[in-house]
């Protein structure tokens, strides 16, 4: 078997004392002809003792967890992940991280703690010889997903193992075991107990598994993920009203992860999308606000322009995301996707303004002209002012603008 090691690899290998040995998707994706850019390396020795061996050397590392025995090892621009060789005990909450782990000398230990067979090939740097205790390369021939222990006991304690299972299936082309699949879905509700920036993580690669190896994996690899969390109904697990999801446009749009949740809402249709949006993508996946903000913007802009919503009104709010929305609108309707990339354009090439924080006006020049305005007119005053520049009333000049906020005050 040929595997091809760097150079800095094999002087880390004659650097350390005990074997080093590369473990996992590595060694997979070069059976498979596939490219893997992360190497993940594991030896007996704690991150301590390698701290100390590779002190003064052309090799950084970075302590991540004694308690887990994790260490990044850095040798110029590459990193690689290291693990000392442990025994995890789990509590039976589902939760991914162990409640204590005891490392150990023997890989063949260590490789129980492993999730799939196609995982837990372990090669030798040194004396460039594989191992493989769970017949792991004949599955990744077979291309079959299987549990390396049984999948009760891979599976029935790490929901996020779960995930992983489905998102491989979708990256590497393969199937599920029948066994590893059942117990998969018996505890599904595993699930519940994944931090949501972890679900969306582990979901959006799925959701974009045909980019992972391309020429490789499938176009339309993810739905088999998909049609399997439809037939199982879980996606209440993920705050999502509704066990099954009609997938329509997550199948023609480049973005899949919007067309994703374009499907979620076409088949929930909930009384406020923002609302509804804003609630599964904080509460259910962790994302952070500003991202939240633009999905929201995004999808309610791309709703509103099926609504028909006037050119004014929606490139005052939507201008920013209109490529974006554009491309979700070209697959749903040619003639209003076109209609607006035709008043996107002219507002560019006619240079107008489409927010207020572009006018040559500002909250504290109406302060300093009209002592006697509210603080809380200001904005009102301020829309108005940019509604008439872009219907050509008046232009963006702050005199002009000034002036102009005296006859605002009659009916704003």
């Amino acid at each position: 078997m040929n595997i091809e090691i760097s150079e800095d690899l094999k002087k880390l290998a004659k650097i350390l004392p005990k074997p080093l040995y590369i473990v996992g998707g590595y060694i997979r994706n070069i059976l498979l002809g596939l490219r893997c850019d992360d190497i993940d390396l594991c030896s007996e020795l704690d991150v301590e003792q390698i701290e100390k061996l590779l002190k003064n050397s052309e090799f950084s590392v970075k302590i991540k967890s004694k308690s887990l025995g994790s260490a990044l090892i850095g040798y110029g621009d590459n990193v690689y992940e290291y693990t000392t060789l442990r025994r995890d005990f789990y509590t039976k909450d589902g939760k991914h991280m162990p409640e204590k782990v005891e490392f150990i000398d023997d890989i063949k230990e260590d490789a129980k703690r492993r999730d799939f067979t196609c995982n837990a090939l372990y090669y030798d740097i040194t004396n460039e010889k594989l191992y493989d205790f769970y017949n792991g390369v004949e599955d990744i021939k077979k291309k079959i997903l299987r549990t390396v222990e049984t999948p009760e006991s891979v599976l029935a304690s790490d929901g996020v193992r779960i995930l992983r299972m489905f998102r491989f299936q979708c990256e590497l082309n393969f199937k599920i075991e029948k066994n590893t699949l059942a117990v998969a879905l018996k505890n599904i509700d595993n699930l519940r107990d994944i931090a949501g920036d972890r679900v969306i993580y582990e979901i959006t690669r799925i959701l974009h598994s045909p980019q992972k190896y391309p020429g490789y994996t499938k176009p339309n690899a993810y739905m088999k993920a998909l049609n399997q969390f439809n037939k199982a109904g879980l996606w209440p697990i993920f705050g999502i009203d509704s066990p099954k999801i009609k997938f329509n446009m997550v199948k023609k749009v480049e973005h899949k992860s919007q067309g994703f949740l374009i499907d979620v809402i076409d088949t929930v249709n909930p009384i406020s999308i923002s609302y509804y949006l804003n609630l599964i993508l904080t509460n259910s996946f962790g994302l952070n606000k500003k991202m939240v903000e633009q999905y929201i913007n995004i999808l309610s802009g791309y709703y509103e322009a099926l609504n028909n919503q006037q050119n004014k009104p929606f490139f005052f709010r939507y201008f920013n995301n209109f490529p974006n929305i554009y491309l979700l609108l070209i697959h749903k309707s040619k003639y209003l996707a076109n209609k607006y990339q035709f008043f996107y354009k002219y507002i560019i090439s006619h240079k107008l303004i489409v927010s207020v924080k572009d006018l040559k006006i500002t909250g504290e020049d109406i302060k300093n002209n009209y002592p006697n305005v509210k603080p809380h007119r200001y904005k009102a005053i301020m829309e108005s002012l940019l509604s008439d520049i872009f219907d050509g009333k008046i232009n963006n000049d702050k005199k002009e603008l000034i002036k102009a906020v005296e006859g605002k005050l009659k009916y704003l």
